[in-house]
């Protein structure tokens, strides 16, 4: 799984660098920039290359979220409501504390995932 990973992350660099390189290339050798083919040629590319590069970059700020909890002893905060509530505001009006769910191979469910099983606990806990 990790080398798949990596394979994509490179194919998206590789590509987003094409990107970038078009875009010079035509700042380089194109006349006026400022034309609406000079705008389309250099904005076009830019959203392609900056859409590639979505993929490496989530992947390096949910590691680097993850070094940060770990340095710093807790969880990060998930949020319980689409209203911006806490997980553990969420969890004080239950009465108990919900710990964070993870999957088969251990990783941490979305916070999405940990709401609606608390709103499932919540409403079996009030029959």
């Amino acid at each position: 799984m990790k080398r798949e990973e990596s394979l994509l992350n490179l194919i998206c660099v590789i590509g987003a660098a094409g990107f970038f390189a078009l875009i010079a290339y035509d700042l380089f050798a194109g006349g006026s920039i400022i034309s609406t083919d000079g705008l389309f040629f250099i904005v076009v590319p830019l959203v392609f290359a900056l859409s590639f590069l979505a993929v490496p970059g989530m992947e390096f700020l949910s590691r680097r979220l993850e070094k940060r909890a770990a340095a710093g002893g807790g969880s990060a905060p998930q949020l319980a409501a689409a209203g911006g509530g806490s997980a553990s505001r969420l969890a004080a009006g239950g009465g108990h504390n919900i710990p964070a769910l993870k999957d088969a191979k251990g990783r941490a469910m979305p916070p999405d995932v940990n709401r609606m099983v608390a709103q499932m606990k919540a409403g079996k806990e009030k029959e």
